[in-house]
């Protein structure tokens, strides 16, 4: 089949500041897709009557789509980063209030029930496959870990693909590895696009493709071959716009009480891994008795709510924090966190045995309950790790343990790293911290502080671990593409905001912060703007031994 002119509306960027069009607006946006203006055809003559788009000539669906989302994409035909010769005199012949009034009117139709396509059954499982879990080996994410489960979309930057023609989305994909397009936020779909191979476009796209697209009044659904429980797989840490409650005049008070004592950096240690090892692929994960506990610890992990949501109490899950389904390496993957227990641990002052560490994290980074010893939901996160772990040397040095250990700086600045935040994690968590969620409320990328985020016991609050996260895996799918001073900086930003208060709270927070967070690179307890944090902090979810 000859291919189509690449064409109109589909992935990209955030447009700033809350379109909401009047009925008379909406009205002339009818009349704009159904009758065109001068220079400009009607819309429907390629997108369809309701905007639900021509998938064998690849015209993209624009109904339902964010109104933002297509208005960006117009104005990004007009000024040239999105290259089409069809759309952009279209586009350049709209004004931008026509712009923004067909945007509301195609955001605001109702979506029919598309019958799906039907791609070869090989071919679907492969885009399945990358659609949900990605392919880390080549640091591709799966495609939901931002356009959310079943594609659905998230927000007004990445926009639903479910439903979309395969040849559209081919065509689209391919327009980002030759430059036609490049006005994708922080250019991460240009950067996933250079790491696919013709047969991962193919495959992706048939799987989109095939997934039916429900109206507004109907959940999506999503095809019989894909468990649910997988497209949390790896979700990200960093995200969207500075937040304002912190006033720069008192960027000096938060410097010096952040800033280690010497004058110069410290050197990074050097590494002393020389163990080298993969974790057991899916496929040859155990099967059986066994293998069905094994499978549900990766349910848990990659979903905790949905799996074991009697011992969570914020939005965070395993896979928040521990990437590629604590497979990562530098991500702290589950697999050799479990080669290195029993150990002593100086947090609580005793040998902890890999279930009690489990227990921490659940009380700390899910700011929930530590499940009983023997749970079922311990057992099975530990079926888990072991069976990633097969093969794995214990008690030794594995490359990719951990987080990257990064020398300490001479300062942190906090200033910069605000900076740092709104220039390079605009997209995902918002100015607020609270993360993005699907129209239906499934948490997509988590929240950084506040009430639904990690608590202040949590490892992450340390601004040394959080700096070691970054600068491997932020942005999503571009690690170690930050400095070191602005991984630094910008974790920094991020845990000086206040978030669940820490469980082992006693008396006040100067004793707290004594007994358990005494370290320049410990913010609880620490000035920022005038507040202490920790002293507003919301209630921990639980507070155990």
């Amino acid at each position: 089949m000859k291919q189509p002119h690449r064409q109109h509306l589909a992935c990209a960027a955030v447009l700033a500041a809350g379109l909401l069009a009047s009925p008379a607006a909406a009205q002339d946006g009818a009349a704009i897709a159904a009758n065109g203006v001068s220079g400009a055809p009607a819309c429907a003559s390629c997108h369809g009557a309701h905007g639900e788009g021509n998938a064998e000539s690849g015209f993209p669906r624009l109904a339902g789509l964010d109104a933002a989302y297509l208005v960006h994409q117009l104005a990004s035909f007009v000024d040239g980063t999105r290259k089409n010769d069809t759309m952009q005199p279209i586009a350049k012949a709209l004004t931008p209030e026509q712009r923004e009034a067909v945007a509301e009117f195609y955001a605001g139709q109702q979506v029919a029930d598309a019958t799906a396509e039907k791609p070869d059954a090989k071919l679907l499982a492969r885009g399945a496959a990358l659609a949900t879990t990605g392919d880390w080996s080549h640091g591709v994410p799966g495609c939901s870990q931002c356009h959310g489960p079943a594609g659905q979309g998230v927000g007004t930057a990445f926009p639903r693909l479910a439903g979309q023609g395969a040849i559209y989305i081919e065509n689209e994909i391919a327009a980002w590895k030759d430059g036609k397009r490049g006005n994708d936020p922080l250019h991460l779909m240009s950067g996933i696009a250079h790491k696919l191979s013709d047969d991962d476009v193919k495959a992706v796209a048939a799987y989109y493709a095939s997934l039916h697209v429900a109206s507004k009044d109907s959940p999506m659904t999503d095809t019989p071959t894909i468990d649910a429980r997988t497209w949390v797989a790896g979700v990200v840490f960093l995200g969207l716009a500075g937040f304002i409650g912190y006033s720069l005049p008192h960027h000096a008070e938060m410097q010096s009480s952040t800033a280690p004592a010497a004058s110069a950096a410290k050197p990074a240690a050097k590494p002393s891994a020389t163990v080298q090892f993969t974790p057991v692929p899916e496929e040859k994960l155990p099967t059986g008795e066994f293998g069905k506990m094994v499978k549900l610890g990766e349910a848990i992990f990659t979903d905790t709510k949905a799996n074991a949501g009697a011992f969570v109490g914020n939005d965070l899950r395993c896979a928040s924090c521990h990437l590629d389904r604590g497979r990562l390496a530098n991500s702290a993957p589950f697999w050799a966190a479990y080669l290195v227990y029993p150990a002593y641990r100086a947090k609580n002052g005793h040998v902890n045995s890999f279930a009690e560490r489990m227990q921490g994290c659940f009380r700390f980074s899910m700011n929930g309950k530590a499940p009983p010893l023997g749970d079922k939901v311990l057992v099975a996160l530990e079926s888990y790790a072991y069976a990633l772990a097969k093969g794995a040397p214990t008690g030794e040095k594995v490359a990719g343990q951990g987080y990257p250990k990064l020398a300490e700086p001479a300062k942190i600045d906090y200033a910069h790293g605000q900076q740092v935040y709104a220039q390079h994690c605009a997209l995902c968590h918002g100015a607020d911290g609270e993360g993005q969620k699907t129209a239906d409320g499934a948490v997509v990328f988590p929240p950084l502080w506040g009430a639904r985020s990690y608590n202040w016991g949590a490892g992450m609050s340390s601004i040394n671990n959080a700096a070691g996260f970054v600068k491997a895996n932020m942005p999503f799918s571009e690690g170690n593409t930050l400095s070191d001073a602005e991984a630094w900086d910008v974790a920094a930003y991020i845990d000086s905001h206040e978030r669940p208060q820490d469980p082992r709270f006693k008396d006040s927070v100067a004793a707290t912060r004594k007994a358990h967070h005494d370290s320049p690179l410990d913010m609880y307890g620490q000035t920022v703007n005038g507040a202490t944090l920790g002293e507003h902090s919301p209630p921990a979810g639980t507070v155990g031994e």
